[in-house]
């Protein structure tokens, strides 16, 4: 059995290469991922002027509306299929929910059709429209009880959600 043998400039230099090619792929990688980015449908004031709401038996109603949510592929999805992936990392549905969604294409990929054996890539563009219907809250108003440069307190009716946001 012969020797292989490899002097350490060669290694050397074949390191070099492979981490300067490896470096245009992440680059190319992270532009296209921005380029994606710029065309993904963000939270606009548009976005915001698309619902509305009204008053009905002391309840706040939002009129169903249609929404686009998006992601990226991430890299443990990469050469997996599409619906194997909604099915297992979006549980909200069945698998045969996004299988019609898929073939109805209101599940698109980079804002194209594909089939429901399509495997994801990396930067692929996953775009998901649903029609919203929103659960009622109150109408009630909220109440500022006090406010400082620290914190605010305020008396909200229970069935406003809330997000704690810390600064």
């Amino acid at each position: 059995m012969g020797k292989c043998l490899i002097t350490l400039n060669e290694l050397l230099i074949g390191h070099s290469t492979f981490h300067y090619s490896s470096k245009i792929v992440l680059n190319t990688a992270k532009l296209e991922t921005k380029a994606l980015k710029a065309k993904r449908p963000g939270f606009t004031d548009d976005r915001y002027n698309e619902t509305s709401y009204y008053i009905e038996n002391g309840l706040r109603k939002v009129y169903p509306y249609y929404f686009t949510f998006t992601t990226f592929t991430k890299g443990r999805w990469v050469g997996e299929k599409i619906l194997e992936v909604f099915a297992r990392e979006f549980r909200a549905h069945p698998a045969e929910e996004y299988e019609r969604c898929i073939r109805a294409g209101t599940l698109t990929v980079n804002y194209q059709r594909v089939d429901v054996d399509y495997k994801l890539r990396h930067n692929d563009l996953l775009a998901n429209v649903v029609h919203r219907h929103e659960v009622p809250v109150t109408s009630e108003p909220i109440t500022v009880i006090h406010m400082d440069e620290d914190v605010v307190v305020v008396n909200k009716p229970a069935s406003i959600p809330v997000s704690g946001v810390l600064l």
